[in-house]
């Protein structure tokens, strides 16, 4: 079974919930997104094809090279309805080779949290051109109804798996009430959420959200 946080149980009314398992592991190859997506879907065939399924990128900072060291804040988040919860709680004990050996650790479950401030480390919409790729996040975020935000974009990104590449930026989307906030949370923009694109976390302030910027762009090649 897979716990809830702290003091508080989760349950169906939480639709969309991230599974969050700790993870022990030194290193990991510097784009290892294409990698972890084929070890998980390997070990749960069903998660290739659930809807809207995401998994959040690896906290680890690159010296330059061709690895990522994992930081010891490192956990591997699924972001998924809350009914397949405890389906994806069977992943615990696992050992993936992501360019370096990690080990799943126990899982816990945390809801999503509105806040006025969303960042995603990763965009990816089939655009690199920035002007072309703010106009697109804004086109999907009027089909879920959130009008006039503060769009702020990042640093261009770009990753490699064994079928091709993708590109995109970090994004940050500022000045949201709390439906819209859960609303972008539980949907992303773009494609390759598998892949840790389009995922958007919480941030305190857009100063919250340099700094992660400042701390990504340690990690590119």
């Amino acid at each position: 079974m897979v716990g809830a946080e702290p003091g508080r149980a989760v349950t169906e009314v939480d639709d969309v919930v991230d599974v969050v398992f700790g993870l022990d592991g030194r290193a990991v190859a510097l784009d290892y997104a294409d990698r972890l997506w084929r070890e998980l879907v390997e070990r749960l065939a069903w998660l290739g094809d659930e809807p809207g399924a995401g998994v959040h990128p690896l906290a680890g900072v690159s010296a330059g090279g061709l690895e990522l060291y994992l930081t010891r804040r490192a956990r591997l988040a699924v972001r998924l309805n809350g009914l397949r919860a405890g389906a994806v709680g069977a992943l615990a004990g696992h050992r993936l080779d992501l360019g370096g050996e990690v080990r799943i650790g126990p899982a816990s479950q945390r809801r999503l949290s509105p806040a006025t401030v969303l960042y995603s480390s990763f965009v990816s919409v089939g655009e690199t051109d920035e002007s072309r790729f703010l106009a697109h996040c804004r086109d999907g975020l009027a089909t879920l109804g959130v009008r006039a935000p503060q769009l702020v974009c990042g640093k261009a990104r770009r990753s490699v798996g064994r079928d091709g590449e993708w590109r995109g930026f970090s994004l940050m989307i500022a000045g949201l009430g709390p439906e819209d906030s859960l609303a972008i949370q539980r949907t992303g923009i773009g494609g390759e959420r598998g892949r840790g694109c389009g995922i958007f976390v919480p941030h305190k302030s857009i100063a919250a959200v340099g700094e992660a910027w400042i701390q990504s762009s340690e990690k590119e090649t």
